[in-house]
This record gives C-alpha cells, sequence and structure tokens, in this order.
C-alpha cells in the first residue's frame, strides 16, 4: 500500500509526499474542496469546512461526496491517510457530545476545520472515531493511520484503542501496518540498533547505508517500504529546493506498485494510482497519475480559497 514522507529542504521549505496504492477502483484525481462545504461525515450528519482543500481523491460511485486521500489546506496543513489493519480498533457506536465520524470522514476533519497541527491535538478528545462505513460505493470500514504536518511538526495519529493521540515522527516517514514504533524498531533492527526511537545512531547507521550504495529493500511489503523510504530520507544529505521535486519522486517510484494490466479487474490488485509532492509554503500540489506519467502542478492560492465556491475535480493529465 501507501509510502509518504515529510522533508525540509536547504531553505527550510517544508514538503509531503507520498504514493497512492490501492486496489482497483474509481480513478483518483486533484480536487479542490472549497470552505464551506458541507460533507457527510457517514454517521446521519453532516459537518462543514472553515478552510479550502486541495488533494487527491475520487468521487465513489454511487456517492455524491468526494473521497479525500492527502492534501493540503489554506492555511497549510497537510494529512493523509494510509492502510493499518489489524492493529486499529474504532468504536462500535457514536457518543453523545463527541464529535462522531467514521474513518473515511477524519481527513475532511481535520484538513477544513483547523489550521495547524496542534490545533488538530487539542481537539482529538473530542473526536469519536466510529467502526462503519463512510458510504462510498465499497460500504468497507476502512482501517486508517495518519500522518500530519505543517511547517512546524510532523506527527502520526494512529486509533489503537482509547483516546486518540498524536505521536511525534522523528523518521518522518510512513508506511502500512504495522503502528509506527514498530517500524521504528524494525528500522533500527536493520541497521544493527537496538530501541524503538530514531536517533542520532540511526541517522549515523543510515548515512553509512545509503554512502556505500548497499542495496535498499524493495517489494510490496510495508516494512520494507518503511526502511528503504526511511533510509533515503535519513541517509540523504539535506537537498535543495532545486533538488528536492525529481529526487523525491525518484524515491517515491522507487517503491511504487506495478500495474499489471491483466489484473485490473480483480479486486486484490493493488497498484500505484499517483505520486504527489505538496510544497507547504506555496500550497502548491504536484501529482503524477499513473496513467500518463506527466506531473500537473497546482497551487491553492488566496483567490481560489476565497472564490472558489463549489468542489472542482482537476483532469489528471
Amino acid at each position: 500500500m501507501c509510502t509518504s514522507l515529510t522533508y525540509l529542504d536547504t531553505d527550510d521549505q517544508h514538503y509531503f509526499a507520498r504514493t497512492m496504492d490501492f486496489p482497483t477502483t474509481t480513478p483518483w484525481r486533484p480536487i479542490f474542496l472549497p470552505r464551506h462545504y458541507r460533507w457527510p461525515t457517514g454517521l446521519a450528519t453532516e459537518r462543514t469546512t472553515q478552510y479550502a482543500i486541495l488533494g487527491g481523491g475520487r468521487l465513489p460511485k454511487q456517492f455524491s461526496s468526494c473521497l479525500m486521500a492527502d492534501g493540503i489546506n489554506e492555511a497549510g496543513l497537510t494529512c493523509a491517510e494510509l492502510y493499518l489493519p489489524h492493529a486499529v480498533n474504532y468504536a462500535t457506536e457514536s457518543v453523545p457530545g463527541q464529535i462522531n465520524l467514521t474513518p473515511q470522514a477524519f481527513i475532511n476533519w481535520v484538513l477544513g476545520e483547523h489550521a495547524s497541527v496542534a490545533a488538530v491535538i487539542a481537539d482529538l478528545p473530542r473526536i469519536n472515531l466510529v467502526g462503519a462505513s463512510w458510504g462510498d460505493d465499497t460500504g468497507e470500514v476502512y482501517p486508517f493511520h495518519w500522518i500530519l504536518s505543517d511547517r512546524q511538526t510532523s506527527v502520526v495519529i494512529e486509533p489503537t484503542g482509547g483516546p486518540l493521540t498524536a505521536q511525534p515522527n522523528p523518521a518522518g516517514v510512513l508506511t502500512n501496518t504495522p503502528i509506527l514504533v514498530d517500524h521504528q524498531r524494525r528500522l533500527n533492527r536493520y541497521l544493527g540498533l537496538s530501541g524503538t526511537q530514531i536517533t542520532a545512531a540511526t541517522q549515523q547507521a543510515a548515512q553509512q547505508v545509503i554512502q556505500a550504495q548497499q542495496p535498499l529493500p524493495t517489494g510490496p511489503i510495508p516494512t520494507d517500504r518503511f526502511i528503504h523510504m526511511a533510509l533515503r530520507r535519513l541517509g540523504t544529505g539535506q537537498l535543495s529546493s532545486e533538488q528536492v521535486p525529481a529526487t523525491i519522486f525518484r524515491w517515491l517510484q522507487e517503491v511504487s506498485l506495478p500495474y499489471d494490466a491483466n489484473r485490473r479487474n480483480l479486486i486484490s490488485h493493488n497498484y500505484t494510482h499517483y505520486r504527489c509532492l505538496i510544497q507547504l509554503e506555496t500550497r502548491t500540489y504536484h501529482f503524477i497519475p499513473r496513467t500518463t506519467g506527466r506531473q500537473q502542478s497546482l497551487t491553492l492560492t488566496s483567490e481560489m480559497a476565497a472564490d472558489w465556491q463549489t468542489p472542482y475535480v482537476f483532469p489528471a493529465d
């Protein structure tokens, strides 16, 4: 499934990037959601965005609302959802007095109602994630964890039971299952280190791997892709703003999953639909779909946020 990372260049410019890996489904596109957009929680209630959003999403069949997988809002906050099967623990029913959301609605709440990671963290005690379908064409309850970033910090939120909390993401990388602390343990073990924390010793060992041009783990297994991307990110010298786009898109290509036309109608066929790179300072969303391989660059301007009043689905090419 998906691989994501955050990045800071030599000019102190912030980035978020990811691959969107998913079984055969309706097409993913860049999508704009306006301020004051009413969206369903999946629990017979609606909420309204306060901030405009630009990100990757799709329009599920037989459903009137946009399903977002990642994005940035006009305040410069980013969020992306990634799979966390066999680890999530959702509530079984709504709780009066809480903000009750289905898992797929969480990203709309984050980006639509908050200006910073700190604001999301302050609001987390109000959230009750209910294990119910959002209402898209599959009817499934998706197991997610989320990576959030702004120009101050990056965190991961994992609904593994109890009140939602945010944890720092020192490796700046997230893939699918297992939980973040297990990924960090496996990375250290790969480097011959102990413990679950990302330390100076972790970065030094990663640098030695990259400098020696050792082969990196490959394949579809999320733990291998986490190690691969963490080694790239921690072991490579800090990039300039001119170097970042091409380099990070190459890193994403290294962990992308191939498309097999002979398996396109199988629900189990998981492949990379798109790669994206977000520049936080400019609110620019760079999108490369599998179908064309051409990069599309869209910027969420202040004029768009103020004047565009309806959702807009951009063409993929």
